[in-house]
């Protein structure tokens, strides 16, 4: 006698725990619940996990938040029968509430049962409800543990600057969940910026990020607010001080009666280029202290014409003219048709040759 189905007799197909594959998937759709719950929030659409709210900050679209918010629900929840598995899963939205968001989900599962391998396909019906996590709260409060104070050392703050803030916000938002980058409040303020982060820890990792990538100075200074009522600990506001440098990328400084390129910053020190031997060099702090910038009066962008033994002739770029100079300050490799950089600082005057290629305001 051969095997057949413990429930309905069939002697055909795969058998699984004693039972045909029909009727073994009927038992599990009936195990399986017709319906689940899940709780988000209407402003982040993190969602309720238990008691702890959860971000899924790598998915973009709000309705396939829904999805897997759903589906981690399931799981969590353990609905699954013993021995099978979630292979896969989708979503579509049946209803959505007056603002637009998901009130309730077909959540699509494909099942797997582990012993056989066999694959099964059902649907929960999933109902979200809405409410407001602490987090969000607390960023309609504009309850803060630090200020950023965000200036220019001896002047305003110009489009790259505020471009190096961008991509700071950014960064800082891809380090983790944290909601908007942690920014609870963004002001502009006396040429510059002070921006309210909910975490010091955020604020702190913003501020690194535009010290070691763009040369700015950081100072902190925490401030005794009041005692905390639960702890009866000391509660403190930090306020967090940055000064975007003087000296940008591609301002050309001098050092020692040495002209030098700034090229950018590594790890908040600055990286100048020597104008003559096109070597790097990465400066400590008392010698960045002592560059100064060249003016724009001081440096002339300039293209070799002539050359004699008494004289060389250039033509100034931009006031259209020609200009003579002694031979002995413009270097011997330099051939007619090269561009390069008149530079007049502190009394002396001297000629850099500009590769083919480079930009002679860049060096």
């Amino acid at each position: 006698m051969g095997r057949f189905c413990a429930k309905c007799g069939s002697e055909s197909g795969a058998y699984i725990r004693g039972l045909c594959g029909e009727c073994y998937w009927k038992e599990i759709d009936m195990e399986m619940p017709s319906d689940i719950s899940v709780t988000m929030c209407p402003e982040c659409r993190s969602y309720l996990q238990g008691k702890r709210w959860v971000e899924r900050g790598e998915i973009a679209d709000n309705d396939l938040k829904a999805v897997a918010a759903a589906e981690t629900e399931l799981l969590r929840q353990k609905k699954l029968p013993e021995g099978v598995i979630l292979k896969g899963s989708s979503g579509e939205v049946l209803d959505r509430n007056g603002n637009g968001l998901p009130k309730a989900i077909m959540l699509n599962l494909k099942l797997k049962e582990r012993a056989t391998g066999t694959e099964h396909t059902t649907s929960v019906l999933v109902s979200i409800e809405y409410a407001t996590c602490g987090a969000c709260i607390r960023y309609a409060r504009k309850e803060h543990e630090a200020v950023v104070q965000i200036r220019a050392d001896g002047r305003e703050l110009d489009a790259d600057d505020q471009n190096h803030v961008e991509l700071a916000i950014s960064e800082v938002c891809k380090r983790g969940p944290e909601k908007r980058g942690g920014i609870v409040e963004v002001k502009e303020k006396e040429g510059g910026y002070d921006m309210k982060f909910a975490t010091l820890a955020t604020a702190r990792v913003f501020a690194k990020r535009l010290h070691e990538d763009y040369g700015a100075t950081v100072q902190e200074s925490p401030k005794l607010v009041g005692v905390d009522r639960r702890t009866g600990g000391r509660v403190y506001k930090n306020t967090i001080s940055i000064k975007m440098p003087k000296l940008k990328p591609g301002d050309l400084v001098s050092l020692r009666n040495n002209v030098y390129l700034l090229t950018g910053f590594d790890r908040g020190r600055a990286v100048i280029k020597d104008m003559r031997s096109r070597e790097h060099r990465t400066l400590g702090l008392d010698e960045y202290a002592t560059l100064e910038k060249l003016t724009e009066d001081e440096v002339k962008r300039v293209r070799l014409d002539g050359r004699t033994s008494t004289h060389v002739d250039f033509y100034d770029l931009k006031e259209s003219n020609f200009i003579e100079v002694p031979p002995e300050i413009v270097p011997p490799e330099m051939r007619i048709g090269d561009e390069g950089l008149l530079i007049r600082h502190s009394g002396k005057e001297a000629v850099y040759r500009v590769p083919k290629g480079e930009s002679p305001d860049r060096g």
